[in-house]
């Protein structure tokens, strides 16, 4: 097989992989069920559950002032409101923001707003302002370990909310108590999570409800959505929202009965846990991170197929390792373009051998073509023959793309999503691997190597035209890549046309040829 045929099936893989990236995503499904009542329910401020349709029984608060209490660690800063007892505001300091600061909680917007199930009556504690109890004396400079506590009264039933914030972690513990027993809590998350990119069509491509259960991950996403809300139910670890850089969720015990709530337009979300004790998890998609926490948040990140996974993993802890020592992933993107090229060096010399062996079987196959023009049996008969005769197999010049597949694709799954490449500038006009190439130099030069690469390689002269379409289409699905995938090809394709050069200096040393 030619090295344009070879280079067409790789153009059409590429395109196949990329439309699923775009458009599907790798699937992790669940039965999902449609809920259109979730959301009329969670406004109720009281209600007698043993009757559907029973009137809301409402609880009337005395109009306060409403207060906000700081939180601070190395990690983030951010604010809880007395109204609710909420979260409004949430900072994160380790990461850029293309605009200002790096919020995950969006404008207007609370998180851990509280419903409580008592007995047979539902509790909306949106609405009622929580007193401060005691905040920690070295907020908002926490070291190791401290706290806010809130306590609020509501229909002389006494609801208490404690915040423990640990430093060097994006890990925060909430508890609630009360002086009744509570069957229940919902902890609600007004629109989810922010967008946080400058292509925000990108971020939401990645925007889902996850969940976590029996070492499964489920995910469905907000683009998937058409109308009223989807529902989650079922006993999951931890339960969130996620866009392509972060994750705002709870993590709970696993124990007790769990759902979740995601509507097309407002992006609610509704967790529900019977455990009273729960953790929040606000912070960056990080393998590392969210490995260490050992209860299958690692699942979080798109490592794309399950079958290329543990070699996309592998890459990411490889990249892991070389930036202790390099701090430039650019730098490591180049180390592994040179290292793959290395790796798969005895495989492509084989593809070219066998391409050269073929290429001078030529005149005997256009002979027997002529000879048994009439009888196509025959000749594929003879062809054969004479493909064992001559210990050529057709089939060889393909082997070493097919096995840089698997590869390739997990190279463009973390490429393409890593938070370690994010706002990671490599040098000059390159400021940011994850985005693409602001003056499209990079995918323009990836082009030109690819043509150069075809040219080099051109036996067939009927195939000319492949030489000057492919690179040229190839350029325009590059534009709107990443700088690092970008970079890797434009690396991988220069010291392709090296070997591809040292190897056809090779062959024709060997077979005795001058020129070809």
């Amino acid at each position: 097989m030619n090295n344009n045929l070879r280079m067409f099936i790789l153009f059409a893989v590429i395109i196949l992989v990329f439309g699923y990236y775009a458009y599907f995503g790798p699937k992790t499904t669940s039965t999902i069920s449609v809920d259109t009542t979730a959301v009329i329910e969670t406004t109720k401020t009281v209600t007698d559950m043993t009757e559907n349709t029973a009137v809301p029984v409402k609880i009337e608060i005395e109009p306060q002032d409403t207060f906000v209490y700081d939180f601070e660690t190395s990690f983030y800063r951010g604010t809880i409101s007395s109204l609710s007892g909420g979260i409004s505001k949430f900072d994160l300091k380790l990461f850029k923001s293309y605009n200002s600061n790096l919020s995950l909680i969006p404008d207007y917007s609370k998180i851990m707003k509280l419903n409580v199930t008592i007995g047979n009556q539902r509790y909306d504690l949106s609405n009622v302002n929580f007193t401060l109890v005691y905040k920690g004396e070295k907020i908002p400079l926490i070291s190791k370990k401290d706290s806010i506590v809130l306590i609020a009264k509501v229909d002389s039933i006494t609801f208490t909310r404690t915040y423990i914030f640990t430093e060097g972690s994006y890990v925060i513990e909430h508890k609630l108590t009360s002086s009744v027993q509570i069957e229940c809590a919902e902890y609600i998350f007004d629109n989810g999570v922010s967008l946080t990119e400058k292509n925000h069509k990108d971020d939401m491509q990645y925007y889902a409800i996850s969940a976590y259960s029996l070492n499964n991950i489920i995910k469905t996403k907000q683009k998937n959505v058409k109308n009223g809300e989807i529902s989650m139910s079922g006993n999951y670890s931890w339960m969130g929202f996620q866009t392509k850089y972060f994750f705002t969720g709870l993590i709970g015990d696993g124990k007790g009965y769990t759902a979740g709530l995601l509507e097309d337009k407002r992006l609610y979300g509704k967790f529900s846990f019977s455990s009273l004790t729960v953790a929040l998890y606000l912070g960056p998609i990080d393998y590392k991170i969210l490995k260490s926490m050992n209860n299958g948040m690692e699942r979080i990140p798109d490592f794309g197929w399950s079958i290329i996974q543990p070699i996309s993993k592998f890459i990411l802890e490889f990249m892991h390792l070389l930036h202790k020592f390099i701090p430039n992933y650019g730098i490591i993107i180049i180390i592994i373009s040179i290292l793959l090229i290395l790796i798969f060096s005895p495989l492509t010399f084989k593809s070219y051998s066998s391409m050269r062996k073929m290429q001078m079987l030529q005149p005997e196959m256009a002979a027997l073509k002529k000879k048994y023009e009439k009888d196509p049996q025959r000749l594929n008969s003879e062809t054969m023959n004479l493909y064992k005769k001559s210990k050529v197999n057709p089939f060889t010049g393909c082997l070493p793309m097919f096995i840089q597949m698997p590869v390739f694709f997990a190279l463009y799954a973390i490429l393409r999503t890593t938070i370690d490449l994010r706002c990671s500038p490599f040098m000059l006009w390159i400021t940011d691997l994850s985005s693409k190439d602001p003056y499209y130099i990079l995918p323009i030069l990836t082009g030109a190597t690819m043509f150069v690469s075809q040219k080099l390689s051109l036996t067939d002269q009927s195939q000319k035209m492949m030489v000057y379409i492919m690179p040229i289409m190839l350029t325009f699905l590059f534009l709107s890549l990443p700088a690092g995938i970008n970079l890797y090809w434009l690396v991988y394709n220069l010291l392709s046309v090296v070997q591809q050069m040292v190897i056809k200096r090779i062959l024709n040393k060997e077979t005795g040829v001058q020129n070809g």
